[in-house]
């Protein structure tokens, strides 16, 4: 039986992720919970338990100190862990209930209920919470990318933990893909990074996939048969590149605000093999088109590779901005001094 601590703040309450192993909590009268493992959908019985967690915090370049947070957790066989990527050891929820992380972390700490998220393509990522800043080591002068995030929207779907976004439009090599009317008002589109490339329900991928096609223009000559989940697959040796990697449309979310949120070739091309790249967007399974009951666009995390994503749940918006190309999330090390 083991727990996860996974936890961070700053000399005001952020830092990076860390694990460490709970002490186990005796306990006369114990509350049941029931801790997910969100790959496989399985769930079991445990004991809620109150314990403390160790943060490490941060001003954004290094390491600050530690601090010692209330928390609320569950111990959940080892089981439970099955088909999560090696050495994980357990499970932080980030959805926007008072349970999640960001909330405990806030209450304890009496800091901004708000996290950010930087996904890396390999390696390590970052995980902050509380707030800002967030320094880019690269760059001269040093740049706070907190203060370079473009705001949406937030919302919240009643029964539902999942952060959804208001999408007014996709553009394709910005034209705009002709879509059903309905297609993006009902279901909403979801942010998922348990799922690893970008769904769309059928309403909304095959106009998609028809205007990406079309956008190729000669590159066409480079298509080869599909790889599934993938439609649109291309001999990579044909493709141009990039430094912001394969030279293919670019794809635009244009998102309520006024914000719009483009993929590149480095997260709307995907390599399946050493000769072949296909386009990182899947159809939806089992959804039928214009069903409100599933989202219109789950976009996966792929898509979010190397973008710093703040979830602001006090103000209720999402504020995100693609690193530039000399950099990665992977590339933050709050051990060093900057």
């Amino acid at each position: 039986m083991g727990c996860l601590l996974l936890v961070t703040r700053d000399a005001t309450t952020r830092g990076n992720i860390d694990a460490y192993p709970a002490r186990e909590t005796a306990c006369k009268k114990q509350c049941k919970a029931y801790p997910y493992n969100p790959i496989t959908g399985q769930c079991v019985a445990a004991s809620l338990i109150h314990t403390r967690l160790i943060a490490n915090t941060t001003d954004g370049k290094s390491l600050v100190t530690q601090a010692s947070i209330r928390a609320v957790g569950a111990c959940a066989p080892s089981k439970l862990l099955a088909r999560l990527p090696a050495g994980v050891t357990g499970v932080a929820g980030l959805a926007g209930s008072g349970l999640a992380l960001a909330a405990q972390i806030a209450a304890s700490q009496h800091v901004a209920n708000k996290f950010l998220l930087c996904l890396p393509k390999r390696g390590e990522g970052v995980a902050i919470f509380g707030g800002g800043p967030f320094f880019l080591p690269e760059t001269t002068p040093q740049t706070d990318v907190t203060s370079t995030l473009a705001y949406t929207p937030l919302h919240s779907r009643k029964g539902s933990p999942m952060y959804y976004l208001a999408v007014k439009g996709v553009d394709v090599n910005q034209t705009a893909v002709p879509l059903p009317a309905y297609a993006l008002d009902t279901g909403g589109v979801v942010l998922c990074t348990r799922v690893p490339y970008t769904l769309l329900r059928p309403d909304v991928y095959r106009p998609f996939v028809k205007a990406f096609d079309k956008a190729m223009g000669r590159n066409k000559d480079a298509k080869v048969p599909g790889v599934a989940p993938f439609e649109l697959c291309y001999r990579s040796s044909m493709l141009s590149n990039t430094r912001l990697g394969y030279g293919v449309p670019d794809v635009r979310i244009r998102l309520d605000g006024g914000k719009d949120w483009t993929f590149l070739g480095s997260n709307s091309m995907v390599d399946v093999n050493d000769k072949t790249a296909c386009l990182a967007f899947a159809e939806m399974k089992g959804a039928k088109p214009g069903d409100g009951k599933v989202p219109s666009m789950v976009v996966g995390g792929f898509q979010m590779e190397n973008t710093v994503m703040q979830f602001d749940l006090e103000k209720q918006r999402l504020g995100f901005a693609k690193l530039p190309f000399f950099t990665a999330c992977n590339n933050f090390d709050f051990n060093k001094s900057y």
